[in-house]
């Protein structure tokens, strides 16, 4: 089994909801023999990823090698901000860790179009 954590972010979510987050994150898990841990903060937003307590302890599990994948629905879990999310992306990858998100988009191939529409785009603006 490998070892991953799982992070949420809730913001006004009812019980039912995330009842219902959490049964799937366990049949996730079960279908892809993982053993797992689950982070989630309440959030007033997700716009950025500053003052969430849960994410932060995450970041020192992974630091210390606790975990070589984290786990998220998709990636608005993390934030709304495209800049907050290709930080933490990259935090994962120079920490060795993997980030699978359980609506299978690709997030380094999502990191590699968001870097390239950037340099484009400083590219036009020179």
């Amino acid at each position: 089994m490998e070892k991953v954590a799982v992070y949420a972010s809730f913001k006004k979510q009812s019980r039912k909801s995330i009842d219902f987050f959490l049964r799937k994150i366990a049949d996730w898990c079960l279908v892809n023999n993982y053993d797992y841990t689950i982070y989630f903060d309440k959030v007033q937003e997700r716009t950025n990823l500053k003052n969430r307590k849960e994410l932060e302890n995450l970041k020192e599990h992974i630091r210390q090698k606790r975990y070589s994948k984290v786990v998220v629905k998709n990636i608005t879990q993390l934030s709304t901000n495209t800049d907050e999310n290709i930080d933490f992306i990259n935090f994962l990858l120079s920490n060795d860790c993997k980030i699978e998100s359980m609506d299978n988009l690709d997030l380094t191939l999502y990191k590699k179009i968001i870097e390239r529409f950037k340099n484009d785009k400083e590219e036009r603006e020179r």
